[in-house]
This record gives C-alpha cells, structure tokens and sequence, in this order.
C-alpha cells in the first residue's frame, strides 16, 4: 500500500470509528425500549449485526503496528489502565445507583460494554502467537465456531467474545484494506440499502436472539447444545460480514469534521454509559411511550455523542481518560541518578 492509500484508508477508517461508536450510543439508548417496539427491535439487531464486527476489525487495522516493544508495551498498559479504572468506577456505581440486574462485581467479569478492553487486550497479546501461524484468519474462524463448545460460562473473562469476534480483528489486521474499500465502492447504494432492509425485515421475522449476535454466551447457555450449532454461529458470521459490507458502502471517504471526530471516540466509548444507566436507573425510559418521545430518544443519541467529543469534555476528562503513564519510568531514572 503506497503512502496516498494508506492515507485515504486511514481517513476511511477514523470515519467509520466514528460512525460506529455512533451506532453504539443508539443502540444503547434504544435498548431499553426493544421489548416495547418492534421497529426499534430490528433497529437494534440489524445495528448489532455490523457496529461490533465492524469495531474489532478497525482496531485491528489500527493495530498494525503493535509490536512487544516500548511502544507496544505502553498501549498495552493504557488500555489496562481504562479497564482497570472504568471496571472499577462502573461497579461502584452500580452498586450504589444504578443496580443494573445480573450484574456480578469481579474484575474476572468485565462490567457491561468493557468486555471490548479487556478483549482488545487479549487480542494484541494473540497477534504474538497468530503472526506465526500460516493461516491466522482461517483457524480464528474454527475457533470462533468451536469456542461456543465451552461447558464453562463465556462472560467469564470475556472468552467468548475475545475468541468469536477475533477473525475480524485479524481480518482489519491483515487484509489489504485498500483493495477490499475500492471493491466495496464499485457496490450500487441502492443495492446495499435493500440488503439492510432485507436483513432487518429477516431479523424481525425470524425473531432472532440477541444472545447469538452478543456472542458473549455458549452453545449451552442459548440453549442450544448440538453437534450442529456451530453452523448457526457460521451463518451469523455471514450475516455480520453482508451487513458490514453494506455499512462500509454509505461511510464517506474524504476528510471532513468525522475523521477529527473519529480519533476520539475512545471518549464517547468510555462516558456515554454513564448517562444512559443513569438515565436507566432514574427511570426515564418508562415515561417513553408515543412516536414523538421514541424519535427524541433517538435525537438525543447523536447529540450525546456530538457532546462527549466536545473539545471542553475532553479537556476535562483527559486527566482520567489520556493520563501520563511514565511516572513509573521518570521514577526509575531518577532514582538512578541519585
């Protein structure tokens, strides 16, 4: 990839960050409407069907430089520190506010949305051992497909999760990125607009389980403990690669406020659920009932992110967020001079 590509898809992909971690704000402000409105349902499966796929596959392609050195160390020990941190701040808050049910406080058991560091830790750690097989992305698939076997609970650790959505981690890793993007431009919008629909109508027919596009949860925790299961994780693998193909196809490619915005999600990612449990807890969901009240909802998800990347919000929380993490090493030196 020469230098002009690699800048386009680099633009290309801080764009789609930015536009994902929009789709998570939506979808965790709608969900606790989904019981109660079956448009916001398929909203929210065919949102699940590519805005997590489609995430680990950009941190994979921002992961290309990850080595076992000083600076693959450092960013190792950043995104431990967010998991530390956040593990340990949503859990007293849920402890004293918010009482979200089925909540287990471990740091074995990462609170809610945090699976995705402590996985993206795991996942850097697994590129050491992939990088030396022959054929990385195809045995991560068998894993993804064997991994639902597991008689053990797949919260635990967020193994199953960390295993399943590997493949796209690796494919974000090593596919040529800028070949796959001038593929998918060649596709008609209007082609990729009837396949979301057509997917979205296919999810609130057949009524789809969540759980199977969380994939936080075993075969046998879905109740679906057969030789044969692994074919259903298969197909929703397939599901997840049309529907992300469809969403790469509307993302824009030009430089623009998106891509400011997309290097900074890593705010929005960790704040917003602040907000929206609190929310939760406080009960403000039970007073949405009209079309009106369901169209502000999902008004106000844009406009919480749009506020969470504000440059006075990160100047407040870059203290917690982006913390100087080498006084450990100022340390040292010091010490060794004296």
């Amino acid at each position: 990839m020469d230098k002009e590509d690699q800048t386009a898809t680099n633009t290309f992909m801080l764009n789609t960050k930015f536009l994902l971690i929009l789709f998570v704000v939506i979808a965790n402000c709608i969900e606790p409407l989904i019981q109660q409105n079956a448009a916001l349902h398929a909203l929210y499966l065919g949102i699940y069907t590519f805005h997590i796929p489609m995430f680990v596959m950009v941190t994979g392609y921002f992961s290309r430089n990850f080595k076992l050195d000083v600076s693959g160390i450092q960013s190792l020990q950043l995104i431990f520190y967010h998991y530390l941190i956040f593990q340990s701040l949503y859990s007293l808050l849920d402890a004293l506010a918010f009482h979200a049910p089925g909540v287990r406080y471990s740091f074995f058991i990462p609170y809610s949305l945090l699976w995705f560091l402590f996985s993206h830790f795991c996942w850097r750690l697994l590129l050491l051992l992939f990088n030396k097989m022959k054929h990385p992305l195809g045995i991560s698939i068998i894993l993804g497909l064997l991994v639902g076997y597991a008689p053990f609970s797949g919260t635990m650790l967020s193994f199953s999760r960390t295993i399943v959505f590997f493949p796209f981690f690796l494919a974000g890793y090593y596919l040529q990125w800028d070949r796959i993007l001038k593929t998918i431009f060649r596709m008609n919008k209007y082609v990729s607009a009837i396949l979301l629909l057509s997917i979205l109508c296919f999810l609130n027919v057949m009524l789809l389980d969540p759980k199977w596009l969380y994939s936080s949860f075993t075969y046998m925790e879905l109740a679906s403990i057969h030789w044969y299961t692994g074919g259903y994780r298969l197909g929703i693998y397939m599901l997840e690669i049309v529907a992300s193909c469809c969403f790469l196809r509307f993302v824009p490619r030009t430089p623009s406020l998106l891509t400011e915005w997309g290097k900074y999600t890593v705010y929005v990612f960790l704040l917003h659920a602040l907000i929206t449990k609190t929310a939760i807890s406080m009960g403000l969901f039970t007073y949405v009932h009209t079309a009106v009240q369901t169209a502000l909802v999902l008004l106000l998800a844009p406009a919480m992110t749009w506020l969470l990347l504000q440059g006075w919000v990160r100047r407040l929380c870059k203290p917690l967020i982006e913390p100087n993490l080498t006084f450990w090493k100022r340390w040292i030196i010091d010490k060794h001079h004296v």
